[in-house]
Order: structure tokens, then sequence, then C-alpha cells
């Protein structure tokens, strides 16, 4: 018997929604959830996990390797031998591959990705948080030129960071179609409303300079001593936003990208890499700019890895010369010998973090670092063709306790002259449960229009529209069970619980919410009813009430265990004649 509170019907014979759910969803599994003994009810949560590594293979001209097989590598975790349980290679060729198609009947959607297997897929991220505006305008450009020469069969989408993610274009293999997508772009970075670490120091020295001239003063002293240390506050605030906002942005990219099989190389073009994901860094009080954010760099870590996500940073900074700046005013004309010593020290260390911060980036997720060029084009060009061909090595680990620490890797392989490139550790971290106001946070957020579908959660649904003998919009919902995490009840008690959360939103053209409803199931599972929900989803029904208009419904859920999170998009449209105003 399957018991549910909080006004969700089961409607599983709705219209065959649930009808081999499984199947379809779960066809790109390389390692199928076995069949359950009849006499008990499987477990779901594993006690042994499987760890994948992608491994770049290349020779000492950096060319990709061909024609390794699995007895050409080993693993060792903290030191000890690990027995490899799986082994594929992926090669990209410059033919499309034809998508995976999904028919399903009328009315009915899946976030489902048709992206072949092991076909890798990769991700240009333009950030305009943390660059400033010239090298914002000179990133676009060499985008564009990067967009325009892709190479033919490479899917690619197009997102922006300022004050929150941004999709300008999903995935697609279209270069004419991302182009037209990436000139859509703003050129400034009125969205983050943060400056850049270079106009927090010039205004921190020209406010001082102008205050200490003032009060005809010693800049060193006095109340403008007091004033540096105020902006010295406000600079730790906007560095505080930006880590949380850069770290947020990221974390939602590794959620989105989830559900897809392979390999993903996320192209981030940025002028700062504002966390680093080495456990020598991430310790409290060891690294300023991380500040009260070490368990989100640990959580997004765990996230690019578990998505299989590498990060390729490029620098759009571009070669630099040290000094004061030519746009620098004319107040720093009188500047003292030790202030502009200051003032190149701190370009020079600026210059070193952000390059250290992106070889840790790149280290750490199995990626390449590229800067110290303005040639912005053939990086990107570079780190699409080097992250497109790949071998995957899975491992069970033999250390089963996952305490949260790190997990050193390491990749040899038998043959003379052969480089592996490969993320080189991950967090032992256990799944924790989430409090209320942190799952909705999180589910309200990947519910915003500008973000792509979250595929953590694969699910399908059914959208009726209004008829003549409804007036809500009818919701039906089958999400794949074995993503989700059931726990079991007391010893005495057969059956298995889940806690999940669904939400539909309804987006009208200019973006406007017109329209929302969120329902919370908390589902005892008996034993007949496990099986049955294993095979055809977990089910859920929602009903809308919306005027008559054109409309992107984003339907999300999450399981409020887990914290994995499903959301697909449909659009509907409701005739004047269908609905009733309200």
């Amino acid at each position: 018997m399957l018991r549910i509170r909080n006004h969700l019907s089961l409607a599983i014979a709705a219209a065959g929604l649930l009808l081999s759910l499984s199947a379809l969803l779960h066809a790109q599994k390389a390692q199928p959830s076995a069949s359950p003994k009849s006499d008990s009810i499987p477990t779901f949560r594993a006690s042994s996990r499987l760890v994948l590594v992608d491994v770049v293979a290349t020779d000492k001209n950096g060319k990709f390797v061909h024609g390794l097989k699995a007895t050409d590598f080993s693993v060792i975790e903290d030191g000890k031998p690990q027995r490899i349980a799986g082994f594929s290679a992926h090669v990209t060729t410059n033919v499309a591959d034809e998508p995976r198609s999904v028919h399903l009947p009328p009315n009915q959607y899946t976030n489902f990705s048709t992206q072949q297997p092991g076909h890798a897929i990769s991700i240009v991220l333009l950030d305009m948080l943390n660059t400033p505006r010239m090298e914002q305008a000179y990133a676009r450009k060499e985008m564009l030129k990067f967009l325009a020469a892709m190479p033919p069969g490479q899917t690619v989408a197009l997102f922006a960071l300022n004050s929150h993610l941004n999709m300008i274009q999903g995935f697609t293999s279209d270069s004419r179609v991302l182009v037209a997508a990436a000139e859509s772009l703003l050129l400034n970075n009125s969205g983050s409303h943060l400056l850049t670490t270079e106009e927090e120091h010039q205004n921190s020295e020209i406010s001082a300079a102008n205050l200490a001239a003032a009060a005809g003063r010693d800049p060193s002293q006095g109340a403008a001593s007091a004033i540096l240390n105020a902006l010295g506050t406000e600079e730790d605030f906007q560095d505080d936003v930006r880590v949380r906002v850069t770290l947020e942005g990221i974390a939602a990219l590794a959620r989105a990208v989830a559900g897809y099989p392979g390999r993903k190389n996320l192209l981030w073009l940025s002028a700062r890499f504002p966390f680093r994901l080495d456990p020598e860094f991430n310790r409290p009080g060891q690294a300023r700019y991380f500040y009260g954010n070490s368990d989100a760099v640990l959580e997004t870590a765990a996230l690019l890895a578990a998505s299989q996500t590498a990060v390729y940073p490029i620098d759009v900074v571009g070669l630099e010369v040290n000094g004061l700046s030519i746009s620098a005013p004319s107040t720093f004309t009188g500047l003292q010998q030790d202030q502009i010593a200051g003032a190149t020290n701190r370009q020079v260390t600026a210059r070193w973090d952000r390059q250290e911060a992106m070889s840790d980036l790149a280290r750490e997720t199995g990626g390449l670092p590229f800067y110290g060029s303005n040639d912005l084009k053939s990086s990107m060009l570079r780190s699409l063709q080097e992250g497109t061909n790949y071998y995957t090595v899975a491992y069970v680990p033999g250390n089963s306790n996952w305490d949260g620490k790190y997990r050193k890797i390491g990749i040899k392989i038998a043959r003379a002259g052969v480089y592996a490139r490969y993320r080189r550790g991950y967090y032992a971290v256990v799944a924790k449960e989430y409090s209320g106001n942190e799952a909705e946070r999180m589910l309200v957020s990947a519910m915003q229009p500008t973000l792509p579908e979250s595929t953590m959660l694969l699910l399908r649904v059914q959208v009726l529209p209004p008829d003549l003998e409804h007036s809500a919009v009818r919701i039906d919902y089958a999400v794949a069970a074995q993503d989700l995490s059931f726990t079991d009840a007391t010893d005495t008690n057969k059956d298995k619980h889940a806690n999940i959360e669904f939400i539909a939103i309804a987006w009208d053209k200019n973006r406007q919410d017109a329209g929302h409803v969120i329902d919370t199931t908390e589902a005892s599972v008996g034993t007949s009813a496990f099986e049955q929900v294993m095979q055809t989803g977990f089910p859920g029904h929602q009903e809308l009430e919306l005027k008559p208009g054109s409309y992107v419904l984003r339907l999300g859920v999450v399981d409020l265990v887990s914290q994995r999170i499903g959301t697909v998009d449909v659009p509907l449209t409701i005739p004047a004649s269908e609905a009733s105003e309200k």
C-alpha cells in the first residue's frame, strides 16, 4: 500500500503516463539495478559507491593516444591499489551523432537526455561577476570567434554569470545558433553590482589619499587609517558575496548536467577564480577568500565529481604588465614610492593567486588551465578538442568509510611516453538530509526560467490544459524511483519511506510568475507498491489555475533527503475559449 499525505492523488493510470518509465529514463545507464527478491524489499541506499574517473591520455606533443585497454591502466587511492570495475573509451568524430529519439504521446514531456552515451558535452561560461567591463568586451569578442570556428560534431551550451547564473543557449551542435545567442549578451556587468579587485584597490587608494590630503595628514594615520579599515571591511564583504554567488552558479551547472551521460567540459572565461578545491586550502582560516564558505566549496567539489565535470579555466586578462594602470586618475602622480611598490606587489600577488587557483581547479577536476595569452579563441578550441576524447575508469573504493575526508587518486598507464590527465581526488562525502529552508531555497533557485533543466532526478510528466470539464491545468508526474532516497522503517515495519516535494510555476512571456503550486509528499511504500513504483516511477499530481495566455511551465521535483532535483519545461497555451477568466 502507498500512503501519501498533503493532498497528492496517485493518478498512476492517467493516460499510460507511468508505463515503461524506468526503461525509458534509464536506458543509458551501464549497470541496471538488480531485480528484487520476491521475499524482501530491496534497499537502494548503496553500501559501496562507484567512483568514475575520466582520463585524457596524450603523447609528448599533447595528442590523444588511441587504442588503450583496461589492462593498460592501474588505479591507486590514498596509496592503495584499487580493482578496476569498469572501463570505456570515448572518441569524438567531426560528424555530429544522431541524438537518441524519445517518442512520447501528446501532452507528455521528459528531461531525459537524448545525448549519445559517452559523447562529451561542453559548457561555455562567460563570468561577468568576476571580470572587469573592459575584459568582458574582449572575452565576448573572442567567444564569438570561437563559436564561429567550432568544429562540427560538438555539443555546446552557453551561460553567463552575473548576480546569478543565466542560460543564454541550451545544448546544441549548431554553431549559428550559438553565435546568435552570444551576440545577445550585454557588454556591461550591471547585474552583479560588485567591483572587481582592481577597482576595489584603486577606490581604496583614491579615497584614502583624498581624505588624508583634505585633513593635511599622512594617509597611514588617524581618520584616513580608519577609513581604510572600513573600506577593507567592504572589500571583504564583496569578496564574500562574490565567492557565494560563484559557488552557487557552478553548483547549479553541475546539478543541471548530472543526468547527461559522459564527460562535461566547463570552459570558464573569467578574470578571477575566487575559490579552490585543494583540501589544503579548503579549511577554516586557511584562505581568506573562503570566509565561511568551506562547506559550499566541498559540496561544489562533490557535485563536479559526481557529474563528471572537468573545469577548463581560461584567463581573459591575457598578458599583463606590472605597474599602475594607464586609466589611473591624476591624483596618483604624487604617490610615494612605497605606495607605487604596494600597488605593483598587489598586481603580482593577484596574478599569482589567480593562476594558482586556475591550476587547482583544473587539477582537481581533470581539466587544463589557460593563462598568459591573448588568444582566447585558440584556448577555447584546444579545451574543446582536449576534453572530448577520453577514457573512463570505474572502481569501487576499498575504503567504505565515507567520512567526508579528501582521498587522493593516482592513475598510471603502462605505456611509455603516455601522459594521463585526470582529477586528482574527491571528497568522500555522505549525502546529508537538508533542512526545509535549505531544500526550498535550492528548489526555488532551480525553478528560475534562466536556468537549464536539472537532470539529477529524471522525470516524465503529463500536462493537460483546461477543458469543458476541468477549469485547471492538470499535471501528473512520474519520477524515476531508482534515483530517490528511500529509507527503511522500523525492524517490524517492512515499509520504505520517501520525502518528495513537487512544484509547478507558470512563467509568462515577461518571465513573471503567473501562478504556482507546491506540494510535499511523505510516502510510506509497502512491499507490492514499492516494486511497482520501482518499475513505473514515483507518482505525483497537481492542479494549477491559470488565465488564458501563453506560458512556459517549469515543473520540479526535489528529494528532500538526498537534495537531488529534477526539472522539466513544458510550453502551454490556454485559449480564452477553454479557460475561465479569474
